[in-house]
């Protein structure tokens, strides 16, 4: 009867650390897809998605994004809900109206948060300023 005790024991012990799950991973998880821009500044919801704007987070380490013209690359770090941008790089191409990629440039450095409910993506800066993003594999 003890040998017994003791396996139920070890039993659920095993079953219950191996259901735990660690939430920033979950949120990591989530959050490593790509996202469509769906509102930003002033810009319409029409004017984005018709520049196709994203913002891919597959890699874990390096943030893809093109507003309309130029492919652009950020290094980012994700801890918690916060997530940091570094300075990005780009392509160099001559764009009529790219003032959506220069907006862009400039406020993706001060993003300080991330907020993740379904299938939509916000982004807040120091300033709080918001982007919000909808995933691409959304139906």
């Amino acid at each position: 009867m003890k040998n017994l005790s003791i396996i139920i024991l070890a039993s659920i012990f095993v079953l219950s650390c191996s259901c735990k799950k660690n939430v920033s991973e979950a949120d990591n998880q989530n959050i490593n897809r790509v996202w469509m821009l769906v509102s930003f500044k002033n810009y319409t919801k029409e004017d984005l998605v018709k520049k196709n704007a994203f913002l891919n987070l597959n890699n874990s380490k390096r943030a893809l994004a093109k507003m309309g013209c130029n492919n652009l690359s950020f290094g980012y770090k994700i801890s918690e809900n916060t997530i940091t941008f570094s300075q990005g790089i780009s392509t160099k191409m001559y764009c009529q109206g790219f003032n959506l990629e220069i907006d862009f440039c400039n406020e993706i450095t001060s993003i300080l948060t991330y907020k993740i409910e379904g299938h939509k993506l916000t982004l807040t800066s120091s300033k709080g300023e918001k982007m919000e993003f909808v995933a691409q594999d959304w139906d």
